[in-house]
């Protein structure tokens, strides 16, 4: 539908056939005479609306929210000075009897005052036979004005010879096509000025593309230029379905209607002297053809930031965090610190509310502005005797770590201050060291030879606390750093140091592991003769490893064969459920497997393969739709008694095209030394002189978070036990931006429209937990409450008119997580189950438009759709168990 827009747009009915059959006899000769006015009738629009992709196509879901107008004029074009051959010309343009015609509402026609700008000065340009090489305009000359006549004169630059030109939309490709009647030039691959804010996200939580098409149509009578039209059409869009996505489609078009003999007409001796004539500069002040933004028009709290916090106080508490109109705000306060200078951004933190001052320091450094950075340290640095400073270093901490697009500043400042939040207490160290992991992480593509990176690099070099170095490489995730995680597991003779460095070994790429590193993995998992013995769970995560390489069909066999292997039963279990699972959604992983089996390198049989035991490990859809989907991941190693040793809960997104995974959340429990506390029949542990503990560890886009002790020993498992909250309690809360992205997009009529999107969620991670000693048996409850907003905007700067599109959408999601465990008999049952309730989703559709010194109009619309919530599902033998306990 659009190409056919787009056709009918370009080429009237009113051409036959054979008009398309090219001729390459058509005139390449252009010029002007010097004794006449040309004048033709000036034309330019624009239209924007707000649209929906179903992937790649456009929805059958359709919005009323279009903003456009069009703007009307005379065009005098004339000839001030031309060069002996006749070739050259300083062409002068004047802009006469401007209208506007408002579309985005009611259609009438305006006269309006601010459109004197424009018609008050000419412009002139250098114009050698359908080549633009200078333009000059007035030094009293607006922007928007100037940038209006640059799209006019781009118009007139046609020359066939040219492969590349520049004019409005930067520097393009250009291809001709000659017809009969007319010459059609495409523009592709057009690179215009990139402006200091025009960002996004350094690793993309969601993907952001961008289709742009630009076509000019030009008609000749003899030499001169009677007709040229250029069409334009934008497409940005999030690439995720049902998420705002804009069509701009904007055309240029100048007719002639007639040439007048001017014998009167002025014509200069030289350059300089037309210039300071009709512009009174020199012919030094030319300017380049591509378009300069306009300032950004704020709402009316940009200058009253303190009325904003006032206003939304409430939203800002703490108590709402997990809110849709928590992340709604927190968007709103975000763009609008960008604004404000660091004296304002520094006395509001200090006249803050406690309640509401992690909110702000969240917001302060998501906005990533040197302004609001230096009000945040300063802040922190004069407040370290406060009571509350560890919950805002925390809160500091934790908005670093996820910065969509954190600066060299930003990790220098964290680099300075670490000592400093270490002496406080080893969990603000462990925090500071995850947090500069995550800001390498994003920084490191855009600026790899960077200072703060090079110190970074010597303080993991020289910390001999290896734990945090671990936890830190886990969120940096870079190849550059995998030697010192290497050394780690060749050695592998401390259990909990092999284990972080195997973990943060997960994040990198296990496709281009070297073959060393393949045989490091092969001879921990296999327990090769001479290697240090290692627990259950260091060996769970070689084989995830050895999987996830390019593995060799030996490896497989071999791999595929300890796991059939009865003595390391529970294990076993796990790898096979593994294999099975990841051979499902891996085409390679299948045939490989296919071909084992074909070849009868191993017997399976029915007995050998069936599923018994208790560890797993299974893949769910949570939600599909068009280009994506969400999958849960559900994972459970238990040892030889049947104790908990592993579980993990995983959800991520995965884009079919690309198949690339990107972690949303999960949380998982590392435990040792439970076999003694759940059984009483004499039965050997696998290990038993590990000691008794437990580990809550939660990854949150991808990014770890501080692992948080269960307990540590006999005493600290009753402690857990009789002091665990019977309601749910909050161990996490923070506001944190997901995707921040600007954007401009230069059109060819000179009007330059500014995209921006950007997303945060507002979460609350809470839990609860009761335990019967006398029945062995628990119950535990994970909820994780999360307010979710997309915002994102189009509008059109312009000094006399601005119009756009505001879209938010917004909704809460709740998702739970219950585990029940009955231990009072082997073996032990446990019963997993996952909801999320009921909700609803708001979209909020603005467009508006406002007139200098006249009028300013904004229409709403909203829509709400209903979600009814779900239950999921596990595997056959979970749903049995829970049947089985809760009916006890």
């Amino acid at each position: 539908m659009i190409l056919i827009i787009l056709f009918c747009l370009l080429f009237p009915l009113g051409y036959s056939s054979s008009t398309e059959k090219k001729n390459e006899t058509i005139s390449r000769s252009y010029g002007f005479q010097s004794n006449v006015d040309y004048i033709y009738h000036y034309a330019t629009d624009i239209h924007i609306d707000h649209k929906i992709w179903a992937g790649s196509q456009e929805s059958h879901i359709k919005r009323n929210s279009d903003a456009a107008f069009h703007l009307y004029a005379r065009l005098n074009v004339s000839s001030t000075w031309r060069s002996a051959n006749g070739e050259q010309h300083l062409l002068k343009i004047e802009l006469k009897d401007a209208r506007f015609l408002n579309r985005t509402n009611s259609h009438s026609m305006i006269d309006c005052l601010a459109l004197s700008t424009l018609t008050r000065y000419p412009a002139m340009f250098l114009w050698d036979q359908g080549i633009v090489s200078s333009s000059y305009f007035n030094e009293n000359d607006n922007l928007a004005a100037i940038n209006l006549k640059k799209g006019i004169i781009s118009l007139f630059q046609y020359k066939q010879d040219n492969a590349s030109e520049i004019d409005t939309l930067g520097k393009c490709k250009t291809e001709y096509r000659i017809y009969e009647d007319r010459l059609v030039k495409d523009k592709a691959e057009c690179s215009n000025v990139k402006y200091n804010d025009e960002y996004s996200s350094a690793k993309h939580a969601l993907n952001y593309s961008i289709d742009f098409q630009s076509t000019c149509v030009y008609t000749f009578d003899n030499s001169t230029l009677k007709s040229g039209s250029c069409s334009d059409m934008a497409f940005p869009r999030l690439v995720i379905p049902e998420v705002a996505g804009f069509r701009i489609m904007s055309r240029l078009s100048v007719d002639l209607s007639e040439k007048v003999t001017n014998d009167k007409h002025q014509l200069f001796s030289s350059i300089d002297a037309a210039l300071k004539s009709v512009l009174s500069i020199t012919s030094e002040q030319y300017h380049p053809l591509e378009t300069e933004k306009q300032i950004h028009p704020c709402d009316e709290y940009c200058e009253k930031f303190d009325v904003f916090i006032r206003d939304h106080e409430k939203q800002l508490m703490r108590a709402v965090v997990g809110d849709r109109h928590a992340s709604n705000t927190f968007l709103h306060l975000i763009a609008l610190t960008r604004r404000q200078s660091e004296v304002t951004l520094s006395k509001i933190l200090d006249k803050a509310a406690n309640s509401i001052r992690s909110t702000l320091i969240e917001a302060f450094v998501a906005a990533q502005t040197p302004a609001s950075l230096n009000a945040v340290v300063k802040y922190l640095d004069n407040s370290m005797s406060s009571k509350n400073k560890v919950e805002l270093i925390e809160s500091f901490l934790m908005a670093s770590a996820f910065a969509p697009r954190p600066s060299d500043v930003l990790l220098e400042k964290l680099l300075e201050r670490l000592p400093k939040f270490a002496a406080i207490n080893s969990q603000l160290e462990q925090s500071s060291y995850l947090a500069l992991g995550a800001i390498v992480h994003r920084l490191y593509d855009s600026n790899k030879k960077s200072a703060s990176i090079e110190k970074y690099t010597t303080l993991l070099h020289n910390t001999k606390k290896k734990p945090l170095v671990y936890l830190s490489l886990y969120n940096a995730k870079l190849e550059i750093y995998e030697t010192i995680l290497v050394d780690e597991i060749r050695r592998c003779n401390d259990t909990n140091l092999c284990w972080l460095a195997l973990n943060a070994l997960t994040q990198y790429q296990p496709e281009r592991f070297s073959s060393e590193i393949v045989t490091i993995l092969r001879a921990i998992y296999h327990e090769h003769k001479g290697r240090p013995k290692t627990n259950i769970q260091i060996r769970q995560l070689c084989g995830q490893l050895l999987l996830r390489t390019d593995i060799s069909l030996g490896d497989l066999v071999n791999l595929m064969l300890s796991a059939l292997d009865r003595t390391n039963h529970q294990l076993g279990v796990y790898m096979w459920r593994l294999i099975t699972t990841m051979a499902e959604n891996d085409d390679l992983l299948f045939r490989k497997i296919k071909f084992i089996y074909d070849g009868g390198l191993i017997d399976l049989t029915y007995d050998r393969i069936a599923y018994k035991g208790q560890s797993d490990y299974y893949r769910r859809p949570f939600m599909q739709t068009f280009g994506f989907g969400v999958y849960y991941t559900i994972s459970q190693l238990m040892s030889r008694l049947g104790a908990l040793r592993e579980s993990d809960f995983d959800l991520h997104v995965q884009q079919y095209e690309k198949k690339d995974i990107f972690n949303l959340l999960s949380f998982g429990v590392s435990a040792s030394g439970l076999d003694s506390y759940v059984s009483d029949d004499g039965k050997a542990s696998d290990t038993p002189d590990e000691d008794l503990q437990a580990e809550l560890r939660v990854t949150l886009l991808n990014m770890q978070l501080k692992p948080v002790v269960l307990f540590n020993g006999m005493t600290g498992l009753m402690s857990a036990v009789w002091s665990a909250p019977s309601e749910l309690t909050s161990a996490f809360k923070s506001n944190i931006m997901v995707h921040d992205l600007s954007r401009y997009i230069h059109l060819h009529n000179g009007l330059v429209v500014h995209y921006e999107a950007q997303s945060a969620a507002s979460l609350d991670l809470s839990g609860m937990v009761s335990a019967s000693l006398w029945n062995k048996n628990s119950h535990s409850v994970i909820r994780v409450s999360s307010g979710l907003s997309v915002r994102s905007h189009v509008d059109v700067l312009n000094d006399f008119v601005v119009t756009g599109i505001n879209v938010t959408i917004s909704t809460n999601a709740v998702v739970d997580y219950t585990t029940d465990v009955d231990y009072a008999d082997t073996p032990i049952k446990v019963c997993m189950q996952m909801s999320i309730q009921p909700t609803e989703i708001y979209d909020n559709v603005e467009n508006f438009y406002s007139i200098k010194r006249t009028k300013a109009f904004r229409w709403f619309g909203n829509r709400t759709r209903h979600f009814l919530g779900h239950d999921y599902t596990f595997t056959p033998k979970n749903n049995a168990m829970c049947r089985q306990i809760h009916v006890l």
